[in-house]
Order: C-alpha cells, then sequence, then structure tokens
C-alpha cells in the first residue's frame, strides 16, 4: 500500500534539518552533563555525606559522654542530701543527644539513599535518556541523515517533473496565445523574404 504526502515546502524541511542538527548537539551535551551529575550525586551521597556523619556520630558520641561526666557529679551530691542545681547539665546531655541521634539518623538516610532510591531514581531516567541518545547519537544523527535523504529525494523528484514538463510542451498546445500567432506570422513573413531573395 502506497503512501503519500503533501510537501509544500523542501525548504521548510531543510531548516528543519538545521535546527535538528543544533537539537541534537545540544542533546548529547546535555546527557553527557545529566550523566556527570549523577556519578557527583552518587559519589557525594556514598562517600562525601556517609563519612561526615559517620565522623559526626564518633564527635557526639564523645559530647553525650562528656555531658554525662558533667552531669554525675552533680547528681552524686543530691543523693548525699544537696541540692544543687543541675539544669545545664541536663539540658546540655538531652542536646547533646537528639544530636548523636541525628547523626545516626543521617547515616542510615545516607546508605538508603546511595543504595537503593538514588540508583532507583538514576536508572528511572537511564531508560528515556537511553532512547533520546541513541536517537541524536552519530556525526550527524541518522535522524538528520533521514532528513538528507529525504530532501535529496523530494528535490529528484521536483527535478523530474520540470524536466518531464518541459518535453510534453505547453498543457494547451493546442490553442496558441495571440502573441504566439503574432510572433509565428512575422516569422513566416521573414522566411519567405529570404527564399525569394
Amino acid at each position: 500500500m502506497a503512501s503519500s504526502a503533501r510537501v509544500t515546502s523542501v525548504q521548510a524541511i531543510a531548516d528543519f534539518r538545521a535546527a535538528l542538527l543544533t537539537f541534537c548537539q545540544e542533546a548529547k551535551e546535555v546527557l553527557a552533563s545529566i550523566d556527570m551529575e549523577n556519578r557527583r550525586m552518587t559519589d557525594w551521597v556514598e562517600r562525601d555525606r556517609l563519612s561526615y556523619w559517620q565522623r559526626e556520630i564518633r564527635n557526639r558520641q564523645e559530647d553525650v559522654a562528656q555531658a554525662k561526666a558533667d552531669l554525675f557529679p552533680k547528681q552524686i551530691t543530691r543523693i548525699t542530701g544537696q541540692n544543687p542545681d543541675f539544669i545545664e547539665e541536663r539540658d546540655a546531655l538531652r542536646l547533646a543527644t537528639y544530636r548523636l541521634e541525628e547523626a545516626e539518623d543521617k547515616v542510615q538516610q545516607c546508605r538508603r539513599w546511595g543504595t537503593r532510591l538514588l540508583p532507583r531514581a538514576i536508572d528511572e531516567f537511564q531508560g528515556p535518556g537511553r532512547q533520546l541518545a541513541g536517537m541524536v547519537e552519530g556525526n550527524p544523527p541518522s535522524i538528520v541523515l533521514f532528513l538528507d535523504r529525504v530532501v535529496r529525494s523530494l528535490e529528484a523528484y521536483l527535478d523530474l517533473e520540470v524536466t518531464s514538463g518541459r518535453d510534453a510542451g505547453p498543457p494547451n498546445s493546442e490553442v496558441p496565445s495571440p502573441a504566439t500567432k503574432e510572433g509565428n506570422a512575422s516569422e513566416s513573413v521573414a522566411t519567405s523574404k529570404e527564399e525569394s531573395s
């Protein structure tokens, strides 16, 4: 089954080809940039942030130990019957414990993002990203080569149409125009003059 298209401007296709070539180049650059950003983000989560929060756990464990050590003597003096004020020390211990729990939670989040969530998000992007990369890869890309063939085919068709139109003569050759009649009459007069001389 043959299919046809109504093409009104070959130049529009050529202009589209040029715009498509620019798009393909920009898409390649963007895809490469996204790929680098994905690797950078994975490295940041798995190495930088994870090691930072692991160090923070150690530091904050020391802060908790110090807060406990500051609170303990005041608790002992209370047992002996004195009533010292240890509100500051208790608040410092509460804050140090909260900060330690925060660091432990951040380590868990870094591990969860590094091993499951971030790779899944990257995989979801890479499927369509690979399809786009497949369409724009090459120099020039295959889609641009296809448009080149389309433009060449249309130009060859138009050349064939013009050439066959010239060979067939004008479509209404049976009825000559008045200008053609006058031209033919003057040509025949000139020919007869030449023949008589």
